[in-house]
């Protein structure tokens, strides 16, 4: 019995593991939630019956029946009913599907993030034709004047609305450590000191911006918060324009510990479209659209050429691989008829390196947030980095 329950036992685990790999990699929501499926019924079960033939009494048998039905009774229940709500909801499909047997029968909605689907979709012809709008973090952090200077060079480009906001993450400020007992007056004076010292540093910031901008003629709106900085960024995410962050600092302006990825924190709580600012070149020349042929990479780049925050700046159009042709060819299209060149990028990490904006349009799996966070030091060495 033995070998017969480290057969069942080492099968049983080889296909979770190759289900594992298929969460990871495969390229849309349903193929990954089939293979979750399979790790669920086939291995699970196989390594419950492995565990029977190594235990063989009639009351491990029972245990061992109980649970293989329950798993061959509720998972592909489970499965079916979370392929059902991801497709109602119009999570897309892989780029490669060749066909839809449910197109007619199920209506799809749009599946996006709320604040990028107001951005990539926004109703109505008023905001087709609204003014462009930028808006900008200022921050006392590493990138803050470069993020300042971007923001007033784009605002004076375009005849743009200018809007500034100078927040100040709060909460995060008074994550002081544990606090030892005896200690809670130390630590009140240590987030009050912190907080004041925030204050200070964005009051610095937020006089340099007004003088950059008095200097440079524009009008500009300014408001003062303390909050939620996800949550005040999207409220602000404007119809038509780009929000523009300091991509190298957090929202405590150096008085406090920061976040680990600030990017992917707000990106995760859908704040984007937005543009991290490491540094402020004086031309915008080059501009890198990272495309995998997804639908949702079609629909980032129809954002960014309605748009079009700098219209001389030459667009390339690098295509992940393992995109379709067809898709591709839609794209090189979309830019044509938009009166925008694209060039095939022949050599990625040449073409990032070279760029003045990147803008990350690829949705492909595990996510474009963490194919940014694999892209690493090369697309975060750009000057400029556009989530969208």
């Amino acid at each position: 019995m033995l070998w017969l329950s480290s057969l069942f036992l080492v099968t049983g685990a080889a296909i979770c593991l190759i289900a594992a790999a298929g969460v990871l990699r495969l390229p849309d929501f349903f193929m990954r939630m089939h293979a979750a499926t399979e790790a669920g019924v086939a291995g699970c079960g196989l390594v419950l019956i492995g565990v029977g033939f190594a235990y063989p009494s009639p009351d491990v048998w029972v245990k061992v029946a109980i649970g293989v039905g329950f798993l061959l009774v509720t998972t592909p229940i489970a499965g079916h009913l979370l392929a059902r709500a991801g497709y109602v909801a119009g999570v897309p499909l892989w780029s490669g599907t060749s066909s839809d047997e449910l197109a007619g029968t199920l209506k799809r909605g749009s599946f996006d993030g709320p604040f990028a689907q107001r951005m990539a979709h926004p109703a109505g012809a008023d905001a087709a034709s609204a003014r462009f709008r930028v808006v900008v973090a200022l921050s006392a952090g590493p990138g803050g004047e470069a993020v300042a200077a971007q923001a007033i060079a784009l605002a004076k480009a375009s005849d743009a609305e200018l809007l500034a906001l100078a927040i100040i993450d709060a909460k995060q400020i008074a994550k002081v450590g544990p606090v030892p007992v005896g200690g809670n007056h130390y630590a009140a004076r240590l987030r009050a000191s912190r907080l004041e010292e925030a204050r200070r540093r964005l009051a610095a910031s937020v006089e340099r911006f007004e003088a950059a901008a008095s200097h440079a003629g524009l009008s500009y709106a300014l408001q003062l918060e303390e909050g939620d900085p996800a949550a005040l960024l999207g409220a602000h995410l404007p119809q038509r324009g780009l929000l523009l962050i300091d991509g190298q600092g957090w929202f405590d302006h150096g008085a406090g510990d920061g976040v680990g990825d600030p990017l992917g924190h707000l990106v995760a709580r859908g704040v984007f479209p937005l543009a991290a600012v490491a540094s402020s070149p004086e031309a915008i020349e080059r501009i890198v659209f990272l495309h995998d042929g997804s639908p949702h990479s079609e629909r980032r780049l129809t954002w960014f050429l309605a748009n079009d925050p700098w219209p001389e700046a030459e667009l390339v159009l690098h295509c992940e691989e393992g995109a379709h042709e067809a898709e591709i060819a839609r794209a090189s299209a979309l830019t044509g008829r938009r009166g925008r060149g694209s060039v095939p990028a022949a050599d990625k990490t040449q073409e990032l390196l070279a760029a003045h904006v990147i803008v990350h349009g690829n949705q492909g799996h595990p996510g474009w947030i963490n194919q940014a966070r694999r892209a690493g030091g090369i697309a975060r060495s750009a000057p400029i980095v556009i989530f969208g």
